[in-house]
């Protein structure tokens, strides 16, 4: 049986894969965060504005909120979202419809046409095969049906990165960083620097703190969920048995129905069905 880390031995070895150091690290250093996104996809950026990690999004009350990892625009409106995904990928390409439509509410404004939304990226950094293909990368733009070429472009792109195929990456720059993401070493200028980030931020005493109370806080609502689902069990456990013993009651003619509803703690109602058969 392995030992289990302690939260400082945790805490030394996490890398950028962990959703906190990343978050942090392109937080904190917008060039990065541009020089990502510019290898990710591709494209030239000019400037951005801040990176903000876990930034949250939601229309009203009652509608279901959501904590961007890493959220930035780009001098000209363009919106990125960049998601660390270590598991579960599962509705990922549910998630992304998600984002982007909450973060198309956050680009446009009160009487502002549609012509003003910008173009939106959702990437999602997975560290396994988020569609099951083997391919290195997925890309999805709305297209015609009838006909592939007729492209529907709305400005929405969702890419998910699969970083487990490192090796078949289109560029030398995408090889080098996705296999540093899987925790292998990569002989690189970006991943070297990265490094020293990650680093950095493990460095930090109140980010240290901020983590490991984050740890505890999930830790004990782990153990909450755990202990009420192992308490709703007992209790289905407890009134099966107290049903069997009202119905052996029911056999036996062993006292009236409010007799056997004080003995077993059922109601009268649920004594009265039992004996007439009643679901």
């Amino acid at each position: 049986m392995e030992k289990e880390l302690t939260p400082l031995e945790k805490w030394n070895s996490l890398t950028l894969a962990n959703n906190f150091i990343f978050c942090k690290v392109l937080e904190e250093n917008p060039d990065v965060c541009k020089e990502l996104l510019e290898m990710l996809l591709d494209i030239k950026i000019d400037r951005i504005e801040q990176p903000k990690s876990e930034q949250t999004f939601k229309t009203d009350f009652d509608s279901r909120g959501i904590r961007l990892d890493v959220y930035v625009k780009d001098g000209t409106g363009r919106c990125f979202d960049i998601e660390i995904q270590t598991s579960s990928y599962m509705q990922l390409a549910k998630r992304a419809r998600y984002y982007q439509g909450l973060m198309d509410v956050d680009s446009i404004q009160f009487g502002q046409e549609y012509s003003a939304l910008k173009d939106s990226y959702v990437i999602f950094l997975c560290l396994g095969d988020a569609f099951g293909h083997r391919l290195p990368v997925y890309t999805f733009r709305y297209r015609a049906e009838e006909d592939k070429n007729i492209l529907m472009d709305d400005g929405t792109v969702n890419i998910f990165f699969n970083a487990t195929m490192y090796d078949k990456m289109q560029s030398e720059n995408l090889r080098s960083f996705f296999k540093y993401l899987c925790g292998k070493n990569s002989d690189d200028n970006f991943t070297d620097r990265l490094s020293a980030l990650v680093e950095r931020v493990k460095m930090n005493a109140q980010w240290r703190h901020r983590y490991m109370t984050i740890e505890q806080e999930i830790k004990l609502q782990v153990e909450a969920r755990t202990n009420e689902r192992l308490n709703e069990k007992l209790n289905e456990k407890l009134n099966e048995k107290t049903i069997e013993t009202a119905k052996k009651m029911i056999a036996a003619n062993l006292g009236t129905v409010e007799q056997i509803a004080s003995v077993t703690g059922l109601s009268l109602e649920q004594v009265t069905k039992l004996k007439t058969g009643e679901k």
